[in-house]
């Protein structure tokens, strides 16, 4: 069995272990600062007094605290990704299924918690930082979208919808992002699965005639 890699064995590692064990320890430092100090406030200073290390080795690892900014957003694209994706593959083949697959993804702990949101909107609602999101996420938003649209085509296709696919698809996707910002501002007692069964409901009232089909595990 693999031993674990930490600070007490972390000497008698790779000098490639070690180096990918500090970059994975700033980047989390520089998301648990960005959650509680916002961008502006998170400084290589910071950072460093986070993750328990000099200025030295941040600035060995990544130079500048953009890239650290950077690597950190890339991170999170990633992680969300990786989540929704295996979700379909994992799910059954049709587009219900597959369907119910994303939103329960879009939902799970691992990506949605108070502390990854809060690192999601701090990029999104800073004008400074948006350039920086587009290129990091752009494209993995753009595929998220695209395929939600293309499960609500293919479920239109052969069932009668209450919505055209494309506002289908935006009020699916709308929702969602609504239903993020409540995880992070809204009263501490909102349920993730309260947020999956809103989201079912309202596909079932989009997809009258799949409502035996529309489930949560």
């Amino acid at each position: 069995m693999p031993v674990t890699v930490t600070e007490k064995n972390l000497s008698s590692r790779s000098r490639s272990v070690q180096s990918e064990f500090r970059k994975r320890q700033l980047i989390n430092a520089t998301i648990d600062c960005i959650d509680t100090l916002g961008l502006s406030q998170t400084t290589i200073a910071r950072i460093a007094d986070r993750a328990g290390v000099s200025q030295g080795i941040v600035v060995f690892h990544f130079q500048r605290k953009e890239n650290l900014l950077e690597e950190a957003l890339r991170e999170l694209s990633r992680e969300y990704v990786e989540c929704w994706k295996n979700a379909l593959d994992g799910a059954r083949a049709d587009p219900v299924s597959q369907l119910c697959a994303l939103v329960e993804a879009s939902f799970a702990p691992a990506i949605c918690n108070r502390k990854k949101i809060s690192v999601w909107y701090a990029f999104w609602g800073e004008s400074r930082s948006r350039p920086i999101y587009n290129k990091i996420c752009g494209n993995n938003d753009l595929d998220y979208s695209t395929t939600l649209l293309s499960l609500c085509e293919a479920i239109e296709a052969y069932s009668a919808a209450a919505l055209k696919a494309q506002t289908a698809a935006l009020s699916i996707e709308g929702m969602i992002d609504g239903l993020w910002q409540k995880f992070l501002v809204g009263p501490s007692g909102f349920k993730r699965q309260q947020a999956i069964a809103s989201v079912l409901e309202l596909i079932k009232i989009i997809y009258p005639g799949e409502r035996q089909n529309i489930y949560s595990n």
